[in-house]
């Protein structure tokens, strides 16, 4: 398994995984109707991987999840954990593969709140690796603030971007309040996991493992309490209950302008002309 076929290939992956060439054709044998699959070394052999794929997985998706596994495996003590990364690639055909650790155990309830909304807590407390919003190592950004597809229409640089995307879109509808993202983000971005439910979570014992990094990426932290604004499904609704996040004077503001942008059905208005020239395939 030559190191030059993956984009990560990590050092501590279990022996015998198959080869880049050999991960395609069991996915493609499996099928594009579901999103992954297990991985034996034999037939009747034990799970040693799974594997996720599919035209909506990303290398950003994979970055991010290795680096939050990586976080969370260096505190031993802590209550959520999630699978590591031990392979990841996109092919020429715009499929995305992450074959990670294997975690064998029950997703969690409706019943599982309480436990849910500890590892939220830890998830928020997790600071970004640099101060461009989106995915670690870069990409567009996914939250429930944007319309089209949840999906930034294009990779924000700093912060002040973000800012000024947002104000641009209250200033557009003649609203007078602007927002300020650059103080907000004072310690860092943070980790929003907006897409919470119970599918995106298994229960070992009295600990969970987050699953599902696909729209989770790092955005100042008033944006944890956007989503929970802007959430509907009880589940998630009943979770924010138990969990402490910080609140800014920003937030109100930012609902609005995710507002705004509902009649037009895209998330450009009122964006930074720097922004709009980088507009493109998403990565």
């Amino acid at each position: 398994m030559p190191k030059s076929d993956f984009t990560i290939l990590a050092d501590d992956r279990p022996e015998n995984l198959p080869s880049r060439k050999e991960i395609i054709t069991l996915c493609k044998k499996a099928g594009y109707k579901i999103t992954g699959i297990p991985f034996r070394n034999q037939p009747s052999g034990p799970v040693v991987a799974w594997i996720k794929y599919g035209p909506n997985v990303t290398m950003d998706e994979a970055y991010t999840q290795d680096w939050v596994a990586k976080v969370l495996n260096a505190e031993p003590e802590t209550d959520v954990t999630v699978p590591r990364v031990y392979v990841a690639f996109m092919s020429t055909r715009g499929i995305g593969y992450i074959v990670m650790e294997f975690i064998d155990a029950p997703d969690c309830t409706s019943r599982d709140v309480k436990l849910v909304a500890q590892a939220i807590k830890k998830l928020i407390s997790i600071r970004g690796p640099s101060l461009a919003p989106g995915h670690v190592g870069g990409g567009h950004a996914v939250h429930t603030f944007f319309v089209d597809d949840r999906t930034a229409p294009f990779p924000y640089e700093t912060v002040k971007e973000l800012e000024e995307h947002v104000n641009g879109i209250l200033k557009f509808k003649g609203d007078p309040r602007r927002v300020d993202l650059v103080a907000d983000t004072r310690n860092g971005l943070f980790l929003c996991p907006w897409d919470i439910h119970p599918g995106n979570f298994k229960k070992v014992g009295h600990r969970v493992v987050a699953l599902d990094f696909c729209g989770t990426c790092f955005l100042p932290p008033s944006f944890f309490a956007v989503a929970m604004e802007l959430a509907y499904e009880p589940f998630t609704q009943r979770v924010a209950g138990h969990v402490t996040y910080p609140k800014s004077d920003d937030v109100a503001a930012i609902v609005s302008a995710h507002y705004y942008l509902i009649p037009f059905g895209k998330s450009e208005l009122g964006a930074p002309l720097s922004c709009l020239g980088r507009k493109g395939p998403y990565t």
